[in-house]
């Protein structure tokens, strides 16, 4: 999700949410990308598509009566949506998080962890909760090549996924150098502005996997 302000100006969904949350508007949020989105799965049957969800709309009985009713309304979209909880809003309330998993499972949907590494989940918790995805905090996939400690870290997550059989994505790809590094550690996709920068008119932020990332 991205604004436009009267002087053509994009302002980020990372400006626009926080105050969304502090006036209470995050729900009407999320209940406008789910319908947003599972049209667009509907019209383009190739496209698959990833919607992360606010921690208020998780425990919302509406928004899943919403989600719901707009996935039996699609067949087939289920299977192509992948909804996504940051780490540390999963790691608050691990019951309420795997409660989420459970269902969005039984509607089809596939469960990202957003963010991973910022909220240090114990690696029992992961196992409980049953995600697919865990996608690898940007901040520190952003300093790879110059950060030893960085790439200590990114690595290890990487074998930890692989380790877990969960799919690893990694966030804020900027340059080649990393994406060579990635590709060479095994990790499954790669999101970034060296795969493509999202824009007002393609608001979606594309993940490719690594081998077609490095060949472009």
């Amino acid at each position: 999700m991205r604004i436009r302000r009267a002087d053509g100006s994009i302002v980020p969904a990372n400006a626009v949410i926080p105050i969304a949350e502090q006036l209470g508007l995050v729900r009407l949020i999320d209940h406008r990308v789910i319908e947003l989105v599972t049209a667009e799965l509907a019209a383009v049957p190739s496209l698959k598509a990833s919607v992360n969800v606010s921690p208020d709309s998780i425990t919302d009985p509406d928004w899943w009566s919403a989600l719901g009713a707009q996935l039996r309304a699609r067949p087939g979209v289920a299977q192509r949506m992948i909804l996504e909880i940051t780490e540390t809003a999963a790691i608050q309330n691990i019951d309420e998080t795997a409660g989420f998993v459970t269902r969005a499972k039984d509607l089809g949907c596939r469960i990202a962890i957003d963010d991973f590494g910022a909220g240090y989940t114990s690696f029992r918790n992961l196992r409980r909760l049953g995600v697919d995805m865990i996608k690898i905090d940007g901040a520190f996939v952003q300093n790879l090549p110059r950060s030893p400690d960085d790439r200590a870290f990114v690595r290890t997550l990487v074998d930890l996924g692989r380790s877990l059989g969960l799919q690893t994505v990694a966030e804020w790809v900027q340059g080649e150098d990393a994406a060579v590094v990635l590709t060479e550690w095994g990790c499954d996709y790669l999101q970034g502005d060296l795969i493509g920068r999202a824009s007002l008119d393609k608001p979606w932020e594309k993940i490719v996997p690594q081998s077609a990332s490095v060949a472009r």
